[in-house]
């Protein structure tokens, strides 16, 4: 990691050289060329910029908690007016990047920026350091909860509007009708949990705790909070016995994820399978963001009520 680390460092300075040397245009002709990290933020940044900017995004294919960018995708943030990402609990490779990205004329903006990040459960009291990475502590999963993706998306028509003042009007309009679609889409499936005879649910990974939170539920993770982590036999058993204790009817498998260990668990204990979808990756379909969050919603009542 430290070896990718400094290949990234190394390449950034050698970008940012090439940069000083031209001019920057979007090829759409657009106002701003916006560099998003993944899914999530892209959908966000191309709710509040409308059709302003030409936003594009580096990820798309894998997970984001073990993508790491390739030479062309740093090309591309440095060819870029903005870049956005998430955090730096989440995207640590941005901040190998960041400080050359601030010698640039690249604004680097921190979506999740002043945003509370829920302690990973367990680790509430472990501090980062002496071989404890921090990205481990903190559970970057916001963009999974309606309203804390409303949060989010405020933040961004934010700083966006700093950078371009000239469409402040139109970055928090936008802001606002996200935010009132996400507030609507709690209101909508609030009763609907309340009303579900069963509260506890098993996932693939830890992703949805905030979704959890928001909604009164218990959410046991087979693997920690990236999907990279796999449980110790020992831990395998221990799920075993919770999805007996809690008569857990489903178990949640996801999209871009390995499914193995959730199938060895259904196989052992009875239960159901269904595929919930963290959105760390781009869902292929034409639905808006807030659509995607509410078919999880859908998928997830339904086996709880």
């Amino acid at each position: 990691m430290k070896k990718q680390n400094l290949f990234l460092v190394l390449l950034s300075v050698f970008l940012l050289c090439l940069a000083a040397c031209g001019q920057k245009e979007s090829q759409s002709g657009k106002g701003m060329k916006i560099v998003t990290s993944f899914y999530p933020i892209y959908a966000m940044v191309k709710e509040v910029s409308g059709d302003l900017n030409d936003v594009r995004m580096i990820q798309s294919s894998s997970g984001i908690h073990s993508f790491e960018p390739s030479a062309n995708d740093i090309a591309a943030i440095y060819d870029a007016d903005v870049f956005v990402y998430h955090s730096h609990t989440l995207e640590s490779w941005a901040g190998s990047l960041d400080p050359n990205l601030k010698k640039s004329k690249v604004k680097v903006l921190e979506a999740s920026e002043g945003m509370t990040l829920d302690r990973v459960p367990g680790l509430e009291d472990v501090e980062a350091g002496d071989g404890v990475d921090e990205k481990t502590l903190y559970d970057p999963h916001t963009w999974l909860d309606p309203e804390k993706a409303g949060e989010e998306a405020q933040i961004i028509a934010d700083k966006l509007s700093e950078v371009d003042s000239e469409h402040k009007e139109t970055y928090q309009k936008n802001a606002q009708a996200f935010i009132k679609k996400a507030q609507e889409l709690t209101k909508k499936f609030q009763p609907k949990f309340e009303k579900a005879t069963q509260k506890t649910f098993v996932t693939q990974h830890t992703a949805f705790s905030y979704l959890a939170k928001r909604f009164g539920l218990n959410q046991l993770g087979i693997a920690g909070i990236s999907p990279e982590q796999e449980p110790s036999p020992r831990q395998l058993t221990e799920i075993q016995e919770f999805v007996k204790t809690y008569k857990v009817k489903t178990i949640f498998t996801e999209s871009n994820a390995s499914s193995k260990v959730a199938e060895t668990l259904v196989k052992s204990t009875g239960v159901g399978l269904k595929t919930l979808n963290p959105l760390e990756a781009d869902p292929q379909n034409d639905k808006t963001y807030l659509e995607n969050l509410e078919d999880n919603m859908s998928i997830l009542v339904e086996e709880l009520k």
